[in-house]
């Protein structure tokens, strides 16, 4: 977990309390978003329910799925035609029973998992406990994504805070991604893509989001909803 001294290295004093609250708050629903619940029965489909639907294949649901918080994700994977959902935070890894075609419980606790699509029919989200939306991502949030240096380039720039313009950070590029750098108080953190819009400090507690348009960044959001706008 993020200790304070990184938040304060990281996080301009101005917004550090708000941003604090919020990544704070984020990670500890993340690591304890299964662990903590106390399985529920209530409501749950019953088995007549479930051999009236028709199930989804297993593949379609597979891969990284993202926590609002950004930094936290859970993998979908399958081991011998079973589905596993693995938090990346701690490696925990719970068995998963079908319910029906796009509802699932881990076999032990029985802590709800509803998989949804997006407009084009595609499953692009997953539901935990009924309440925490996760998002499929395209990458593997371990593994350090190799950019062109064309791709990096398109990222740097000077960028203010929205919600306060009198703060400003510079990005550059450097021999392993990305150097931010705090004009407020000039001190820098380095940053390594995991996609070409995604970025995570060392210790992987820092995310950065790009946006792109036309192929050029014209914002970041740091953690959640921190959003930095790209000066022209």
């Amino acid at each position: 977990m993020i200790t304070m001294n990184a938040l304060k290295s990281a996080i301009a004093p101005k917004i550090r309390m708000v941003i604090g609250s919020i990544l704070f708050g984020s990670i500890f629903l993340a690591a304890n978003c299964f662990a903590q619940q106390t399985p529920t029965r209530a409501g749950s489909i019953t088995q007549a329910e479930s051999q009236q639907s028709e199930k989804v294949p297993l593949e379609q649901l597979l891969g990284y799925y993202q926590l609002p918080n950004k930094v936290a994700f859970i993998a979908f994977e399958l081991k011998d035609n079973v589905l596993f959902a693995k938090q990346l935070w701690d490696n925990k890894a719970y068995q998963l029973t079908q319910i029906n075609e796009t509802n699932f419980e881990s076999k032990e606790e029985g802590y709800k998992i509803e998989f949804l699509k997006d407009s084009s029919g595609q499953f692009a989200h997953a539901k935990l406990l009924g309440r925490i939306m996760t998002t499929k991502v395209g990458f593997d949030p371990r593994i350090i994504k190799q950019l062109s240096a064309a791709q990096i380039k398109k990222l740097e720039g000077t960028y203010v805070l929205k919600d306060d313009t009198s703060l400003e950070m510079a990005i550059r590029s450097s021999a392993n991604g990305l150097t931010l750098k705090q004009l407020w108080d000039n001190k820098e953190i380095a940053f390594a893509p995991r996609s070409e819009t995604f970025f995570l400090n060392e210790d992987g507690t820092f995310p950065l989001t790009f946006l792109l348009s036309d192929g050029e960044a014209v914002q970041v959001t740091c953690f959640e909803d921190d959003v930095w706008l790209k000066a022209k």
